[in-house]
């Protein structure tokens, strides 16, 4: 067997897994739907461009974005304008595409050497059939073959019906083979409605170019022919064809028989086109014969085409009406019939030519090998049908969604590798619900775990909470030491103001003014202890507002607990900040986290033996925030601990000695409850811990 030649191409880039191709296609396994594109089997595939129609419509009428695109000669007709003598050969439907008369101008303009009319062609062919069923030649029922679509069906489906096909040629095999007669050496073109046309010539080898109306436009466009401008021309036959211009619609050849042979009953003729041919007649046809059904018809009059060969896939006219289409060719048909009887040639002409020429065909062949589809039996049918999710009767649709007729076809699509069950549109639903059930399942799996979270979240943060005030109350032994500290000297100034006021009460030396003064004092001193004990209560107190608060202050309020102990130790603070803007912060936390590097830089001093001990605290605004800086030089922390020193639990001071809560608790809060940073890095002569506080707490980046 020859190969089948192209007459469909496909561009994967742009085939978006539509399945329209499909859903369209008359042999539908031509198709291979198993990917993530359609591609297609040249050889099961008919030629009849059906799917090239559903692509375009996919693609909202972008031609140059179909997946699909027809092919035909234009190439090499082009090439062969150049040095070669030309016949064109014109299809009945043009007369419903172009203005005919002007079309034939244009040809003629291109370099084609003469214009011929298929449609007389037509007339050859309806009187070759008749001569072939009188002479007992055609078997049949006999089947027309000018729709060369309906023919590979027949030879890769139907073999039992190839023996019915016509003996003899289609109406444009027929035109060719007077044509060539007169013009021996030239080279013939088809202009064309069809694609399929294009195997018809490679089987036969009498025409050379297959050129689809679509390609005539745009070679018109691109040599700049403007059929509105140019003057009308006849066809090169002498001899104008008659009804058979009519060849083109759904039932012509049935009507041109008719009118040729009146004797014979217009029941003896059948005329089906569409789709029902691929779906029904000629399954139907073929099992008639077998079984010698009486009353079967004289000959069937066939064509794919729904619309028959006026709205081919090759054609133009896709935007016009039907009745704009069928007016078009019904007219021209009506005036043949006219000019057959004011020049009755026609019918000697047409016994002439049967009569010196050989207009037989026989290039038919048995495709069938190529139709290597296999069916599933009912076990196999089965497990294809678990795949595809289908249990119940409910289950079998026959949505056609796939592209298939029926849940059936679908099948045995999958079976042969040429789709999936993913494309099913029942299994997509189920799965769909599947994945829901799933979604659903999660979602609530995720609403428990969100309320788990949410638990563990409220128990984190008290015993983050437990957690401060743990570390506050673990440093408490120091802060009563600190207390002590704060007491001494104003608690001595008021005993010994106290033992001064009796003393002048026993010596009766009492005077006014000197008592009051001395009152006032014991007041002051008082009054300095009771703040004291404020500030230790605010500190220790489990509650935390968020205020506006000027840092300066917060830092006065922590030297107001530890001010003291540092000056015992002969620590020389250094003061240089000075900020003018409030925050919102939480100042009863940033006074912890104070504490605890002032606290870590005194022991450091006492561990390291520092003689001459130095805190400097600096502070000033950068980039969106407020900086206290705490350095110390108590010689630095070292290298190996410096990564670890904010870790919980972690702690050089010694069991029983330090927490390891106390740096851990400054960097939580710092950075999660104020939005800010702390860090530490060894300087010179010690250590420096950063604060940063940002201006504003929402939205903070850092560096």
């Amino acid at each position: 067997m020859s190969n089948l030649i192209d007459v469909v191409g496909i561009k994967e880039e742009y085939c978006i897994n539509c399945h329209q191709c499909i859903a369209v296609c008359p042999v539908k396994v031509c198709n291979d739907g198993s990917g993530d594109v359609v591609k297609f089997n040249n050889h099961l595939c008919i030629g009849c461009g059906k799917c090239i129609e559903a692509c375009i419509k996919s693609h909202h009428g972008d031609v140059e974005k179909s997946a699909r695109f027809p092919i035909d000669d234009t190439d090499s007709f082009l090439s062969a304008l150049e040095d070669s003598d030309i016949i064109a050969l014109v299809a009945p439907s043009a007369q419903c595409n172009f203005d005919l008369k002007k079309l034939i101008t244009a040809l003629k303009l291109l370099g084609i050497k003469a214009v011929y009319d298929v449609s007389l062609g037509a007339e050859i062919t309806v009187a070759c059939y008749h001569q072939a069923i009188i002479s007992g030649k055609a078997k049949l029922p006999l089947i027309a073959q000018p729709c060369p679509a309906v023919v590979k069906y027949i030879q890769l489906h139907h073999p039992l019906l190839i023996e019915h096909l016509a003996p003899s040629g289609s109406p444009v095999h027929d035109i060719a083979v007077y044509v060539k007669s007169l013009y021996p050496d030239a080279q013939l073109a088809f202009i064309s409605p069809c694609l399929a046309k294009r195997r018809e010539f490679r089987d036969s080898g009498i025409i050379q170019f297959n050129v689809i109306f679509q390609s005539l436009e745009r070679i018109f466009a691109q040599r700049n022919i403007n059929l509105n401008h140019l003057a009308d021309s006849e066809f090169s036959n002498d001899i104008p064809a008659g009804i058979a211009a009519n060849f083109s619609i759904p039932g012509g050849l049935k009507e041109t028989y008719l009118h040729r042979y009146p004797e014979t009953a217009a029941s003896l003729i059948t005329k089906i086109e569409g789709s029902i041919i691929y779906e029904r007649y000629l399954k139907d046809l073929e099992k008639a014969i077998e079984n010698g059904v009486p009353n079967l018809p004289l000959l069937v009059d066939i064509l794919s085409c729904e619309k028959g060969c006026n709205m081919g896939a090759g054609c133009i006219n896709h935007e016009k009406s039907i009745d704009e289409i069928e007016i078009a060719v019904a007219r021209r048909s009506e005036l043949g019939i006219k000019n057959e009887k004011n020049n009755p040639k026609l019918p000697d002409f047409l016994n002439d030519v049967i009569s010196k020429l050989d207009f037989s065909y026989s290039n038919y062949q048995d495709l069938s090998p190529y139709n290597d589809i296999k069916i599933p039996n009912e076990n196999e049918l089965r497990g294809i049908y678990t795949q595809m999710h289908k249990y119940d009767e409910k289950d079998f649709r026959n949505c056609a969604a796939c592209g298939y007729n029926s849940c059936y076809y679908m099948a045995i699509a999958i079976f042969n590798s040429l789709n999936k069950a993913e494309n099913c549109h029942l299994y997509q639903e189920k799965e769909l619900l599947r994945e829901q059930k799933i979604l659903n399942n999660l979602v609530d799996e995720l609403e428990a775990l969100n309320i788990q979270l949410e638990e563990e979240f409220t128990e984190r943060k008290q015993q983050e909470q437990l957690l401060v005030q743990n570390s506050k109350l673990a440093a408490m032994g120091e802060m009563i030491g600190m207390i002590a500290h704060q007491w001494r000297q104003p608690l001595s100034s008021i005993s010994t103001l106290a033992g001064n006021l009796k003393v002048y009460i026993d010596l009766d030396m009492f005077e006014e003014e000197q008592f009051i003064s001395m009152l006032n004092e014991i007041n002051h001193h008082s009054q300095y202890l009771s703040n004291t004990i404020n500030d230790f209560r605010h500190f220790f107190k489990p509650d935390n507002p968020q205020d506006m608060s000027l840092i300066d202050n917060v830092i006065e309020a922590t030297m107001g607990i530890i001010g003291k102990s540092l000056e015992y130790k002969n620590v020389e603070l250094i003061k240089e900040y000075a900020f003018e803007n409030e925050i919102l912060t939480y100042p009863n936390e940033l006074m912890q986290v104070f504490l605890n590097i002032l606290k870590n830089a005194a022991d450091a001093f006492v561990e390291n033996e520092v003689l001459q001990p130095i805190i400097k605290i600096r502070g000033f605004e950068k980039e969106g925030y407020q900086v206290v800086e705490i350095l110390d030089n108590a010689g630095g922390i070292p290298e190996e601990i410096i990564e670890r020193i904010f870790d919980p639990y972690f702690s050089t001071k010694g069991p029983g000695i330090g927490t390891g809560l106390g740096l851990y608790m400054s960097k939580t809060i710092i950075e999660e409850h104020c939005g800010g940073r702390l860090m530490v890095k060894n300087q010179e002569s010690g250590a420096c811990f950063t604060i940063y506080l940002p201006l504003n707490p929402e939205g903070v980046q850092y560096d």
